[in-house]
């Protein structure tokens, strides 16, 4: 809708380091303190199992005419549940009060009003402070426009849950398991790049597991474990579907590496489903999420940092301290240490480590192996909560 692009300003996000560009239209931002109550119409986390409202396509969309897009069917079947979000606010500024418009794209996940989206869409960072948005504006499919209220939202996954007072919307079919992905299978990523609503794009899974380094005063934790595609994605994008050529959501969609200072064509990357379900479960039942906690200052191991700090190894996850009382450090762990497994599992970067974190739940027991000054040692934790 050019007339609603032409009112809003679209804020892109340059980041250290990967030089990554969030999808959407505003820095990431964490709760700061806001209490959030659930609406009788969020339910409980049973209300999830409502999700696929429309029929799901065939095992190949292709199957028939081998000329066929699996676009065309895809975009037919998630387009309806796929959602514009606009949002207003202010922010403090030079001389006082700024205000602030943009959008980025929702994917509906129950019929009764309930949308996901990236928690950067509704909040914007100045100065090192979080803002959320003071309006927020859902566009469906079919150009109705709803006000829209935050529900919660978890900056570390980078995820955020709207509601709207609607009924018989076409909620989005999503994937059970993150191994249902394949490298080489058809994407489809539909969203609202520059304010283009239910825009298509066609493309395939290029990688997955992939992590990206955002810059300090953002989490970590929302960029790793991401889907890698080539299907094109764009300022707006953000919070939009990535979908497989069965019409069921495999991701939302959350930045990309801007060519102009990358030299990459088509790097983009998505949240799993099944951790964007996980976490919306959470907001829908309690107002937010919580995320299991080992207490450690970190660092991944390189040949470089091997040799600076004449360390054993060259791959693992150094422990730069403990926090005092935290889960690691109750358990024996020591600055110094090198994490080479976690949960039976082998660590090479912090990026495993955060990934397999990110799927555990506070209070949960794991084993976790160390290698400290040559020596190889077990340890038992109890995983915390990680504090807001």
């Amino acid at each position: 809708m050019i007339g609603r692009q032409g009112r809003r300003t679209f804020g892109l996000l340059v980041l250290l380091g990967a030089s990554v560009l969030f999808a959407g239209c505003a820095e990431i931002a964490e709760i700061g303190g806001t209490t959030t109550t659930v609406g009788q119409q969020a339910g409980d986390a049973t209300t999830l199992t409502r999700l696929g409202a429309f029929t799901t396509l065939p095992e190949s969309v292709l199957a028939d005419d081998p000329l066929t897009s699996p676009a065309i069917a895809v975009a037919e079947a998630v387009g309806p549940s796929v959602v514009n979000v606009a949002v207003e606010g202010s922010v403090p500024g030079f001389g006082g009060q700024q205000t602030y418009a943009s959008e980025g794209s929702g994917v509906i996940l129950t019929a009764d009003g309930m949308i996901i989206t990236n928690n950067h869409v509704v909040v914007q960072e100045t100065g090192g402070q979080e803002f959320e948005a003071e309006k927020v504006t859902v566009t469906l499919a079919t150009g109705e426009e709803l006000a829209a209220r935050i529900v919660g939202r978890d900056a570390l996954t980078d995820l955020a849950v709207l509601e709207v007072q609607a009924s018989d919307l076409p909620a989005a079919t999503f994937i059970d398991s993150f191994d249902e992905v394949q490298i080489g299978q058809y994407a489809v990523a539909i969203g609202s790049p520059l304010g283009f609503e239910n825009s298509v794009t066609l493309g395939i899974i290029s990688g997955v597991h992939r992590g990206l380094e955002v810059q300090p005063g953002f989490s970590q934790f929302s960029l790793v474990d991401l889907i890698q595609t080539d299907a094109a994605i764009s300022p707006g994008n953000s919070g939009g579907a990535l979908v497989d050529a069965r019409g069921r959501v495999i991701g939302i969609n959350v930045a990309y590496l801007p060519p102009s200072s990358t030299g990459a064509q088509n790097v983009g990357f998505a949240i799993p489903a099944d951790l964007a379900i996980d976490v919306a479960r959470q907001i829908m039942s309690t107002g937010r999420a919580v995320h299991a906690y080992l207490g450690v200052s970190n660092v991944s191991v390189t040949e470089a940092l091997r040799e600076r700090f004449t360390l054993t190894r060259s791959t693992g996850v150094l422990v730069a301290g403990t926090e005092p009382g935290a889960p690691a450090q109750l358990a024996g762990l020591e600055q110094g240490d090198i994490i080479i497994e976690f949960d039976g599992q082998a660590i090479e970067s912090d990026s495993d480590l955060y990934s397999i974190l990110r799927r555990m739940k506070p209070g949960d027991s794991v084993s976790l192996v160390v290698d400290r000054k040559g020596a190889e040692l077990s340890f038992d934790v109890t995983l915390g909560e990680r504090p807001e």
